[in-house]
């Protein structure tokens, strides 16, 4: 399965949440370009998608990106591998299949709850 955009629990940031990403070589680690600025556009605890201007080239099963965001009071450096991209007017999006654990997925879940009543006015638990 290449993406998972049915996935049950996925939520649409609008406006988009500024983050930012870098690429690395599987086989060369070592070797990290610098960080790009991007916008996620929505999120799961398995996967996100983000856009940005930069054109990454498609040799996503040697490729690694690490992407860096802010998701209420918590700061996230996760970790995945491109799934897809679409190209429209000079901004590329990305589909992304995230290698989390169970906690940095139960802490996406429960961030995103925070961000969701917050922009609802909706009383925090």
């Amino acid at each position: 399965m290449l993406s998972n955009r049915h996935e049950t629990f996925r939520y649409e940031f609008s406006p988009p949440l500024q983050c930012n990403f870098n690429i690395k070589l599987e086989n060369e680690l070592e070797k990290v370009s610098h960080y790009g600025n991007a916008e996620i556009r929505n999120i799961s605890p398995h996967g996100l998608m983000f856009s940005t201007n930069l054109n990454i080239p498609k040799k996503w099963d040697m490729i690694k990106v690490n992407i860096k965001f802010t998701l209420e009071e918590m700061e996230f450096l996760v970790s995945g591998h491109f799934r897809w991209k679409k190209e429209f007017m000079g901004i590329y999006s990305y589909g992304v299949l995230l290698d989390n654990d169970n906690e940095v997925e139960k802490n996406i879940i429960n961030q995103l709850k925070r961000y969701s009543k917050k922009k609802h006015n909706l009383p925090l638990d």
